[in-house]
């Protein structure tokens, strides 16, 4: 009544260069925090590596615009609460009409510990993963003498790195006074009526509130350019019709059994808090 193929060289599995550049709204989820470590320069198999490239590089942090930040006593405000200090006080997740009250301290003896993203965050931990299962790919490849398989995942495990180069950044750290005695109230008004009242010291209010979160890429924008449109883009495209052609079908199932498990593993991340990924061990963070 129907048929099927009869044996496993006759399935074909060309759907392999597809899933190469699938899950891109992922990775457009994590780009900002993949970016922010050096691991973003790891060779490695990375799912829709194109959506690392951006149409501008992004010259702040991303921020909640939906609060008015007011400071009590100095008439200071702002629109838009800062990504740290939402790491704090996950302001979203806040009902409406509630009220919180915060006293932020500085960990005795961490006021000068900056605030970077962490060297075991769990992206951290993932592109190392993927990083070894390229090496575990391209050895396999070499073993099935599939040498269409074995360039294809050289090209796009560097086209990973140059793309990641090409939006690599680092927080610019703000001047930390660490002053005990001047203290600051203050008010964070999100839009949906509820309201936090924080209480700390004057430098940690410049620090989280005050000063804007701004970002320093380690390329220029034009060396962006050329390693991330470019060089980037073409290994991208290179790889992808590389995948369409492997020898084996056996390399070209793990290929594509690789990737379902790279997008699985990047969407399993989107639900792991974003304050786990960074060092915020310099507050101390009461509620009383």
């Amino acid at each position: 009544m129907f048929d099927f193929p009869s044996s496993r060289n006759e399935w074909r599995l060309d759907i392999v260069s597809i899933l190469a550049v699938q899950g891109e709204s992922n990775i457009k989820i994590h780009a900002q925090a993949i970016t922010a470590s050096r691991f973003c320069l790891l060779p490695r198999l990375l799912p829709a590596p194109q959506a690392l490239l951006r149409e501008s590089r992004p010259k702040r942090l991303p921020y909640v615009e939906e609060v008015t930040v007011y400071g009590v006593g100095t008439g200071e405000e702002r629109d838009g609460l800062n990504f740290i200090p939402n790491l704090i006080h996950r302001i979203e997740s806040l009902p409406p009409y509630a009220v919180q009250v915060v006293n932020i301290e500085w960990t005795l003896g961490k006021e000068k510990v900056p605030v970077v993203y962490r060297t075991l965050a769990p992206l951290n931990l993932l592109a190392v993963a993927s990083s070894l299962l390229s090496v575990g790919l391209l050895v396999w490849a070499a073993l099935l003498h599939d040498g269409v398989a074995f360039i294809g995942i050289l090209l796009i495990s560097f086209a990973s790195s140059a793309l990641g180069y090409a939006s690599y950044w680092q927080r610019i750290l703000p001047v930390r006074r660490a002053d005990r005695r001047m203290r600051q109230e203050i008010v964070l008004l999100p839009r949906w009526g509820a309201f936090i009242i924080v209480r700390c010291p004057e430098g940690i209010a410049r620090d989280l509130y005050w000063n804007p979160e701004e970002c320093q890429y380690s390329s220029s924008s034009r060396a962006a350019r050329l390693f991330g449109g470019v060089l980037g883009g073409l290994m991208v495209l290179a790889a992808v019709v590389l995948f369409a052609n492997c020898s084996s079908w056996a390399m070209q199932a793990a290929i594509g059994t690789s990737y379902a498990v790279l997008n699985v593993a990047y969407w399993l991340t989107t639900v792991i808090p974003e304050a786990w990924s960074w060092d915020l061990r310099c507050y101390d963070v009461r509620y009383p």
